[in-house]
């Protein structure tokens, strides 16, 4: 049975490592293929196996990757790690680093669900509503097609610009110690350059003269 496809999620960052961390779904929020997974859906999948393969593009042939998917909330986060070592994995790293791909998509078989007429804008629509379903495997997409959903770094975007006003504090201040630590020598004379000519012993000097000044007198 092939399974089906949701769409969800928009990279963001990820790590120098091949590392991200992210949301694989959300709970009773409608994606753009009309379905929606509702609350407990992922329970017994996540507790029978939490670790699943990334594929590029759901290509079972290609697995980029593992990671770990976890229930919070109305979220499944998902902490995967690309194979860096794989050319196929690679390419999906740039193409996230560059934000050319940016969406992530689950892989699931439903294994309770029920279709229901829903109003919406003064006309009915059919939904699939998920009660439990099968987790295959999370994969690296062009399009995304959850709004809802998101992708963050292991650290995330706020924690770099934290660091980074951090470190320009520090700079700024050891910018500052370091203008002070050089006033004064700014005010103070250059010292004079030794000279490069050997030092003359004056006395000797003094003494071979009046030698000298001796011995014409002779």
């Amino acid at each position: 049975m092939q399974p089906d496809l949701s769409f969800f999620m928009e990279v963001k960052d990820v790590g120098e490592d091949g590392t991200f961390t992210g949301i694989a779904s959300v709970y009773d929020v409608e994606d753009l293929g009309g379905d929606v997974i509702e609350k407990g859906a992922f329970k017994k999948t996540i507790s029978e196996n939490p670790t699943i393969p990334i594929l590029w593009q759901h290509d079972s042939s290609e697995v980029i990757g593992t990671g770990e998917v976890k229930e919070s909330g109305s979220k499944i986060l998902l902490a995967g790690k690309l194979d860096m070592e794989d050319p196929t994995a690679l390419k999906a790293y740039r193409k996230m680093k560059t934000k050319m791909v940016k969406g992530l998509s689950i892989g699931f078989q439903a294994i309770k669900s029920a279709y229901q007429d829903v109003e919406q804008a003064g006309s009915t629509k059919m939904v699939r509503k998920i009660q439990e379903l099968k987790l295959w495997e999370v994969s690296v997409v062009t399009f995304p097609m959850q709004p809802a959903a998101q992708v963050m770094r292991v650290k995330s975007q706020d924690d770099l610009e934290a660091r980074l006003r951090g470190l320009e504090a520090q700079i700024q201040a050891l910018m500052a110690i370091k203008s002070t630590l050089q006033e004064p020598l700014q005010a103070e004379e250059p010292p004079v350059q030794k000279s490069a000519e050997p030092e003359v012993d004056h006395s000797l000097l003094e003494s071979t003269i009046q030698l000298l000044r001796d011995g014409n007198g002779n």
